[in-house]
């Protein structure tokens, strides 16, 4: 027996912000051969057996301006990168913009946030964030019943 469907043609219609995201992307900024740009900040995110490290670079940003939202399998990070432009000089090129940022990381599993702990070295933000328990791996003995 087959099965009917009815055809909605909304299904196939992309939202006006998507297609103007895509437009300017793919027109003003240039992509790397497989440089995976994407419109996110750059990150690494590392699993161990305790939780994750997720390490995020923040130039031009104070450990006073960064804040960090903690959820469950959520992580958010706000922060606001302040850039100075020496007085009487020409800005030849401009990697990144001062301003207000904020990325949400959904992570693998669920963190115990309580626990969670952060330190900015360098540049750069690196949080140690240990999972839930429930969801860590845990031996479980085998015994018999006689």
């Amino acid at each position: 027996m087959s099965n009917l469907t009815r055809y909605n043609p909304f299904n196939e219609v992309i939202s006006l912000r998507d297609a103007m995201d895509r437009l300017f992307e793919d027109s003003f900024i240039s992509r790397g051969v497989g440089s995976g740009v994407s419109r996110g900040v750059a990150a690494n995110l590392y699993e161990t057996a305790e939780g994750f490290i997720l390490q995020v670079p923040m130039p031009g940003t104070s450990s006073e301006d960064i804040e960090i939202i903690a959820q469950q399998d959520m992580l958010t990070l706000k922060w606001e990168t302040k850039l100075f432009t020496p007085e009487g000089a020409t800005t030849h090129w401009n990697g990144f913009q001062p301003g207000q940022f904020q990325q949400t990381f959904t992570l693998p599993a669920p963190i115990n946030s309580e626990r969670a702990e952060a330190n900015y070295v360098d540049g750069v933000l690196t949080l140690h964030l240990p999972k839930a328990e429930h969801v860590k791996a845990r031996a479980v003995k085998v015994t018999t019943k006689k």
